[in-house]
């Protein structure tokens, strides 16, 4: 908290006995019990250096309301007596502390409606849950638990259930269907999870403004999509790994429709992977069993069936995925109509973005009778450290991106060739794309690059901006 902001606050809370603020002054002693007078109405002590809360300590505040405990990082014991005369809180923030076990007397908080416990990632235990009626936000993600809380399907005021958790065996069934009020869900269904759960939150895609599911098999992620799909569904994130997920992989944001793919098999002898019709945004990260996207999208007679392709897909984003040759084939650009960024980044195999994978669009690319034409709104390119990387297109190919806004290239040392066509002026002479900001790429790559059009080095000069590797 602003040193400033902090010091107005405590100077109006001390002349009332309502409140009780000591936020952010990295205290190492917890307060007294003479500190907690039976008045208080608010308690923050968030952002301290407390270890523990005394061993016997049970504060007489019956009509506090709100106790805020966050990011006290250090924080490993609170005793079981310690919310014993504290029926009236409603809100109540554990989250960021170093606590195992959450005390069993939280079960009889009957006014709780918010219990906060997330980034809590050394809680193992937590209490029954079935007194808690009118609980409205309870959020476990980012913790150690094992097993969903007792008496969960109790809550039906619930409309806000973040669980995740890397050791979470199983969620049970029976539990969503019940949750009747439910507008936001991040869940992760266990190592051993069941279908029946997977098809519940399924059904429930059409309710909830908001699904985060974390999968660790890919036969449950597509029993996910599958029983999902031409449901109305509003936003969600799915995220499949075969490992627990790093932090900078979580869903930060809760504004599209988006799958994330991290270091997992999407394309088994088995399975494939089954993508959701209206995904927006699909980003992969070291998945390593694909060399092209074309590898997992449903054909008929061998060729890529766009039909079936999300034709929503705003961002596209491969990572580290080491045997990538090419993203996808020339077929699939009609369902990219708006696509606003592809980000290539770290992938050693990758040669080409645009491929041809049948031999009669490739006999028209030879004799020049085929042109490559696709509008791509607001349009960023970027590509990063890709050794093998050479052209956009393979062979003749060229890309007709009128809307191009950014291109970012970056350690990229066998490009020759970007195999972009820029608009032509009355006079035949190429002109920039209208919506083009920027070029932002080295000097030295830069001019070794060849062109389809003369004098488009020329007009795209002006928007360069070099930068050193």
């Amino acid at each position: 908290m602003h040193d400033l902001i902090r010091d107005m606050v405590l100077r109006i809370t001390s002349e009332s006995p309502l409140f009780m603020v000591k936020a952010g002054l990295r205290l190492l002693k917890f307060p007294g019990e003479q500190e907690w007078e039976e008045n208080l109405e608010r308690v923050s002590l968030m952002e301290n250096d407390f270890e523990e809360i005394p061993s016997k300590m049970s504060p007489h505040c019956e009509i506090l309301s709100t106790l805020l405990l966050q990011r006290n990082e250090n924080l490993q014991r609170i005793p079981e007596c310690f919310f014993v005369h504290m029926h009236g809180l409603k809100v109540l923030n554990l989250s960021n502390t170093n606590i195992e076990v959450l005390p069993s007397s939280v079960s009889d908080l009957t006014n709780l409606r918010s219990l906060l416990l997330g980034m809590c990632r050394r809680l193992k235990r937590v209490p029954s849950l079935a007194k808690l009626l009118a609980l409205q936000y309870l959020d476990l993600k980012e913790t150690s638990i094992e097993e969903v809380p007792e008496g969960m399907e109790m809550l039906k005021n619930l409309s806000h259930l973040y669980l995740y958790s890397r050791w979470l065996k199983k969620f049970p069934t029976g539990i969503l269907p019940r949750l009747h009020n439910l507008y936001k869900l991040k869940l992760s269904f266990g190592n051993e999870a069941l279908r029946e759960t997977v098809e519940e939150a399924a059904s429930l895609s059409d309710v909830l403004d908001y699904f985060e599911g974390y999968f660790s098999k890919l036969k449950d992620f597509n029993i996910y999509v599958k029983s999902k799909d031409g449901r109305g569904s509003k936003n969600y994130c799915l995220l499949l790994s075969a490992y627990p997920m790093p932090p900078s992989m979580m869903a930060d944001f809760e504004v599209d429709k988006s799958v994330r793919l991290f270091a997992c098999k999407i394309c088994e002898r088995e399975e494939t992977i089954v993508l959701p019709k209206d995904v927006q945004r699909l980003q992969m990260f070291a998945v390593s069993d694909v060399a092209s996207l074309n590898d997992v999208l449903p054909r008929e007679q061998g060729l890529v069936n766009i039909g079936k392709f999300s034709h929503d897909l705003k961002v596209l984003r491969f990572d580290s995925c080491n045997n990538l040759k090419n993203l996808f084939s020339l077929r699939l650009l009609p369902a990219l109509q708006n696509l606003e960024r592809l980000e290539v980044d770290k992938c050693d195999s990758i040669e080409e973005i645009v491929a041809v994978e049948d031999e009669e669009t490739e006999k028209e690319l030879a004799t020049n009778t085929i042109i490559n034409t696709v509008t791509l709104p607001r349009l960023k390119l970027c590509f990063y450290d890709l050794p093998e990387f050479k052209s956009i297109c393979s062979d003749n190919g060229v890309l007709v991106c009128n809307s191009l806004q950014e291109i970012e290239v970056s350690n990229c040392p066998k490009l020759k060739r970007l195999s972009l066509s820029l608009p032509l002026l009355d006079n035949g002479q190429p002109s920039p794309p209208p919506a083009l900001e920027v070029i932002e790429t080295e000097k030295e790559l830069w001019e070794s690059l060849e062109w389809d059009q003369p004098n488009a080095k020329d007009v795209l000069n002006p928007y360069c901006k070099f930068v050193a590797l």
